[in-house]
């Protein structure tokens, strides 16, 4: 069988020529501009705040606004300060009832104070930007990590 060729101008032809124009003569004419532009860019993207953290609960916030955090730090008080160092997803079954968590998951800690703290308590940990929240802090039973502390939410 002989492969044809398509040789009359079809609508969408005509769009993607008339797109790749528009594109091609945009991209001309920003070119002298590209400095500036890149200038505003920057501008905006570090005057970009976290959407409307005052509204961000993370006693009841999901797994996916867990994992954005990641890599931000916690006050306990009295000094002490975690950073949390991760979050893993929990195996979920079943549906869950209207207003729990869509996943569960656990999220590790690391202190970052030299003081010591004790697992297995509730602490009010502090974050910077969303407030503060209660927490129970397990210890791990790792040898290798002996102060990673872990919450879990369900």
């Amino acid at each position: 069988m002989a492969k044809t060729t398509e040789t009359k101008l079809s609508r969408r032809k005509m769009m993607l020529v008339t797109g790749g124009a528009v594109a091609g003569a945009s991209a001309m004419m920003a070119a002298p501009f590209r400095g500036p532009i890149r200038r505003v860019a920057r501008n905006a993207i570090g005057n970009l705040r976290p959407v409307s953290s005052a509204s961000v609960n993370l006693a009841a916030a999901n797994y996916d606004i867990w994992i954005g955090i990641t890599g931000s730090s916690f006050s306990l008080g009295g000094g002490s300060t975690i950073e949390l160092i991760g979050v893993r997803a929990l195996q979920t079954s079943g549906d869950r009832p209207l207003g729990v968590r869509n996943q569960g998951f656990a999220a590790f800690f690391e202190p970052l104070s030299t003081q010591p703290i004790a697992p297995d308590r509730i602490y009010t940990a502090t974050h910077n930007l969303y407030g503060s929240l209660q927490i129970f802090l397990g210890g791990t039973s790792d040898p290798r990590t002996p102060g990673r502390m872990v919450a879990v939410f369900g």
